[in-house]
């Protein structure tokens, strides 16, 4: 590169830096973001007030200290690693309508994980669930 490249490149990543355009993408690509996966199977009681929002169709939480969404679809739990497949967000979530709204950048996933809206184009990273009367075990 020339002295003349150099100054045009440079002067163009100061004019969008002033502007706060960054020269890389928001998004990561889907091979290199975590998968959002226990490292160990966690167990809770559903009685625990923590999990009372489980207790009805559409209600869910976001495990307390793991990073795992846990819904219930018409009486079927289900759990997934809550890292947003777009750019790793873990415990920016909300949900409507069936609906899992990641707040990062926008990213929602319908109650099977996989994607309604970009910008993230993988699906939520589904995780083994074990229910047996009111306890239950992920991974």
């Amino acid at each position: 590169m020339n002295r003349n490249e150099f100054l045009k490149n440079a002067s163009a990543a100061t004019v969008l830096a002033y502007f706060g355009i960054s020269l890389e993408s928001c998004s990561i690509d889907v091979d290199e973001a975590p998968s959002g996966g226990v490292q160990k199977s966690i167990e809770f009681n559903l009685n625990d007030v923590a999990y009372i929002p489980l207790e009805n169709y559409g209600g869910w939480v976001l495990h307390p200290s793991e990073n795992v969404l846990i819904v219930n679809d018409d009486g079927d739990l289900k759990a997934f690693g809550s890292r947003c497949t777009h750019s790793g967000c873990t415990r920016d979530w909300d949900t409507s309508n069936e609906i899992f709204h990641c707040s990062c950048h926008g990213s929602k996933f319908n109650f099977e994980g996989e994607v309604v809206t970009g910008p993230a184009n993988a699906p939520l990273t589904r995780l083994t669930l074990v229910r047996n009367g009111d306890i239950v075990t992920i991974g």
